[in-house]
């Protein structure tokens, strides 16, 4: 199901959404998942079974991804309170230092008590002399002792939100721990069904009709999110998406398969983008500046998430374990936006990446030269 940010977006002024163009935007959306939907209506139950198993993946990744960016949001936390911590106990040994100082320096002044000094001087200098020395070493005293037992509530403090955060830590390590193992149960599962989907589709005319199929589901979708947003500004930027042509980094880190515009293995269907080998989980990137125009499972792509960069030009992301923004959602260049997985029934893992022009595909390459590293 198609999800949307339910966050204001601003003035149009600055070419931000208006909350009416929104809404039109997710309405015209969500008419065409209706459509495709109803297209899907065709598939098999073993198709459905494997969507059904890559929603659960993808929600249960998402989980796992969210509880990582807290674990180390947490880890953060707990190294700046132990240096906190130790800065703080430096400081005290230091006040703890001149405390002793000031002790021994009042000590020194004399080893008689305070009014058995000023009876035994007949000379008034010295008296005042005297009191101002007792008053000074006093004060400082005071002072310093003020600042020890503020340092020591300090690090006690410090020493409860350390014990916090550890606790908040164990406790995320365990759900993360349990996320994992139903993570690893529900591959297992799709696993074996992707087999037997296989195993259902051994005529390579059957091969070329569910691609050819899917091929026109993802020339329609990208259709009809055009004429949805070309009415819609998109947000002014310093370089327009045509000016970066060549310049801009690959979306996810792994080798390339330079695969545009090749045969694909069964023939008489080209490929229209490339693939990327990298590892399940990985970060999927922005190549640019956009708008999210569709966060969703679409058939043959799995898990595919669409930017729209503006002057009709988008970035396709597909086969993604889960799915990070959603629909009407603003990225920056190189923002986390998915992660690398092989959702949509296919078997190896890796990000399958297109760029388009008013809906025609465009040679991924001549736009993407620089590796991430």
């Amino acid at each position: 199901m198609l999800s949307y940010s339910s966050v204001s977006l601003g003035s149009s002024a600055k070419g931000q959404l208006k909350e009416q163009e929104l809404q039109q935007l997710r309405q015209d959306i969500s008419a065409l998942q209706n459509k495709l939907k109803a297209q899907h209506s065709e598939k098999s139950q073993l198709e459905k079974e494997i969507h059904q198993a890559e929603q659960l993946i993808a929600e249960n990744a998402r989980q796992i991804y969210h509880i990582l960016q807290e674990v180390k949001r947490l880890d953060e936390q707990l190294g700046k309170a132990n240096k906190n911590l130790t800065q703080h106990q430096k400081n005290l040994s230091r006040q703890q230092q001149l405390l002793a100082g000031q002790l021994q320096a009042s000590y020194a002044i004399g080893r008689q008590e305070y009014i058995k000094l000023l009876l035994n001087q007949q000379n008034p200098a010295t008296i005042s002399r005297i009191m101002t020395y007792y008053d000074y070493f006093n004060k400082a005293r005071s002072t310093q002792i003020k600042q020890v037992e503020q340092l020591l509530d300090t690090i006690i403090v410090d020493r409860q939100a350390i014990s916090l955060t550890k606790e908040q830590l164990s406790d995320k390590h365990v759900q993360l721990q349990q996320e994992e193992t139903r993570l690893h149960k529900q591959k297992i599962s799709r696993s074996t069904l992707v087999q037997e989907l296989n195993k259902d589709i051994i005529s390579q005319d059957k091969k070329l009709s569910e691609l050819l199929k899917n091929k026109k589901n993802l020339s329609l979708l990208i259709k009809k999110l055009k004429k949805a947003l070309d009415d819609i500004p998109i947000l002014p930027t310093e370089k327009s998406f045509a000016r970066q042509r060549g310049k801009l980094y690959w979306p996810a880190k792994g080798k390339v398969k330079k695969l545009y515009n090749h045969w694909r293995s069964i023939g008489k269907v080209k490929w229209q983008g490339n693939i990327i080998s990298a590892r399940e989980g990985a970060s999927v990137h922005s190549i640019s500046h956009g708008r999210i125009a569709y966060s969703d499972w679409l058939r043959g792509y799995g898990l595919i998430t669409i930017i729209d960069h503006g002057d009709g030009y988008m970035s396709l992301y597909g086969h993604n374990q889960t799915l990070l923004k959603e629909v009407g959602d603003w990225v920056e260049n190189n923002e986390i936006i998915a992660t690398v997985g092989n959702s949509g029934g296919i078997k190896r893992i890796g990000l399958y990446f297109e760029i388009r022009h008013n809906g025609k595909p465009d040679n991924p390459s001549r736009w993407c030269k620089k590796r991430r590293r």
